[in-house]
């Protein structure tokens, strides 16, 4: 990043952007860290972290999360305060995709909305002295937060679905957590831990899954969050199909036979170009089948770290397959730069192995 590239915008966390593409990563670290000392990370009362946020009853109670370690669920919740400011942030706005006349550090153009919900995330995670650091998709660069008491890592998108919405289609948000560390490079995704991946359209929901514990959906209502599918299982097959990066069946041969199989069999399409509205809708009517198969014209944009680690956390303690590009399990890929892409298919085990065996035909 430089400062160049963030001039030109009024919003004042694209301002502190420019500085900080200026000077480096130390900075945002010394600007997150004013706050003063931070509360030991002891159990508190209602099971969460001392000196954390409060932790929604579901949490507590829910079979999936009622055991899992006391920082995870201090985590979550700080996910979920973020799902709230955000959605009341989207509702209230007019801008739509009002761009900022910036790009990330991975060439995309933002919008003001990208960089105000990543702001809110950044914030947020401070005040939580679980959460020892976390990097995005807008600021990528790996920010030590509650160094001396933290022990989660977050890796995120704070808006997904950017170049949709402008005609306010359904976006979301992707956040991965992992062990602490100072680093995610050269880790597995088989390290994270837990992802919460949230759902800002008609209601605002949030899937939260726990490595080997399943997944869940809970409805935000107010100020509420409450369960409303205690635990989702997707069937072997269903004929949904959401094709990605479809242009690219003109030069990937393999990808166009699988295409013409969905359409050949009558598949429903269920497409609206966004990552989270697409994997979720599959996950919400319990099966189908997502594709986003790259192609020497039409490269891959899926970010390892910030969508597709989270997206396959979800999608196998749904009972499904994330495979990458290569058809082997997209977890077990090791994070060679924060970068890295990594496109694949993922759903119903029927529906990715029938994908499986005709692309490699």
């Amino acid at each position: 990043m430089s400062a160049s590239t963030f001039s030109g915008s009024s919003c004042p966390f694209h301002k502190f952007l420019a500085v900080l593409g200026a000077l480096s990563g130390p900075l945002l670290t010394m600007a997150l860290s004013s706050r003063g000392p931070l509360s030991s990370n002891r159990k508190g009362a209602d099971g969460g972290v001392s000196g954390g946020p409060t932790l929604p009853s579901f949490l507590i109670d829910n079979e999936i999360t009622a055991e899992i370690p006391a920082d995870l669920k201090s985590t979550i919740t700080s996910i979920l305060e973020i799902a709230s400011k955000t959605r009341d942030v989207l509702q209230d706005t007019v801008e739509g995709g009002t761009k900022a006349c910036t790009e990330n550090a991975s060439g995309d153009t933002q919008l003001n909305l990208d960089l105000q919900t990543d702001s809110i995330a950044f914030t947020t995670f401070q005040l939580n002295p679980t959460i020892h650091s976390c990097i995005s998709e807008e600021t990528p660069v790996h920010t030590p937060l509650n160094p001396t008491t933290g022990t989660t890592t977050v890796s995120f998108d704070p808006l997904d679905g950017s170049s949709i919405i402008g005609p306010n289609f359904t976006v979301g948000g992707i956040y991965t957590i992992w062990p602490s560390t100072s680093s995610l490079l050269h880790t597995r995704g088989t390290s994270a831990l837990a992802s919460v991946i949230i759902m800002y359209g008609s209601r605002t929901t949030a899937f939260i899954s726990c490595v080997d514990r399943g997944c869940l959906e809970v409805t935000l209502t107010g100020t509420k969050w409450t369960v409303t599918t205690p635990k989702i299982t997707l069937e072997h097959t269903k004929k949904i199909f959401a094709p990605g990066n479809l242009r690219c069946v003109n030069t990937n041969p393999s990808y166009s036979n699988v295409v013409q199989h969905w359409i050949s069999q009558n598949y429903t399409l269920r497409y609206t170009g966004g990552m989270v509205p697409d994997i979720c809708h599959i996950i919400s009517k319990g099966g189908g089948v997502f594709s986003n198969v790259s192609s020497e014209r039409n490269k891959q944009k899926l970010r390892f770290i910030y969508e597709v680690t989270g997206m396959a956390i979800m999608v196998e303690e749904c009972g499904g397959f994330y495979l990458d590009e290569g058809l082997g399990r997209a977890l077990e890929r090791e994070v060679e730069d924060v970068d890295m892409r990594v496109g694949g298919v993922c759903g119903s085990k029927g529906e990715v192995d029938i994908f499986k065996k005709i692309f490699l035909a």
